[in-house]
């Protein structure tokens, strides 16, 4: 009988091996049922849908939209970009034209005008002044110097408003 204590101590021992191999083959069978799910869930979402054509055609259409709209807008960039280069240009030669030393020489001379006005203008002050009686003489003349000096500063408005499209800061 002393060998049933140690078929006692082999049965203790071959319970607990088969216990952690069950529990072993549960979790593989277990993670492969997961896997198989999640494998057999997203190939049925990913799969493409045969049963609407028309979200593929609508999708085709926009997609070939979208490459319309790129298309122009690389044409646009280019266009754009040409038209800046000639911009460049046309401001050098607008800057380095006749027509631009011209409109230079035209408002200088509007200056000097006005500037001939004004000397004029005070001399006649000063001449009546010397004079006796010429108070009416000088008020007229005054008056038309007002006139042509008024006239000359308009003339240098357009010429500045012409040469660089912002009017004359003096007259506002």
């Amino acid at each position: 009988m002393p060998s049933k204590p140690n078929d006692d101590k082999k049965l203790q021992e071959e319970a607990p091996r088969k216990k952690p191999i069950m529990l072993i083959i549960a979790f593989f069978l277990c993670f492969v049922f997961s896997v198989a799910t999640s494998s057999g869930v997203t190939y049925f979402l990913l799969q493409p849908s045969q049963k609407d054509p028309q979200v593929t055609e609508e999708i085709t259409k926009q997609s070939a939209l979208l490459s319309n709209v790129e298309q122009s807008l690389s044409q646009q960039d280019a266009k754009i970009k040409a038209i800046e280069e000639q911009t460049d240009v046309l401001k050098l030669y607008l800057r380095h034209s006749s027509a631009t030393a011209l409109k230079n020489i035209l408002v200088d001379q509007e200056r000097n005008i006005q500037a001939y006005l004004k000397v004029m203008k005070s001399a006649m002050g000063d001449l009546a002044a010397l004079s006796p009686r010429t108070t009416d003489w000088n008020d007229e003349y005054q008056y038309q110097l007002d006139l042509a000096l008024k006239g000359s500063i308009e003339r240098e408005d357009l010429l500045k408003l012409l040469k660089t499209g912002e009017p004359n800061e003096k007259s506002q």
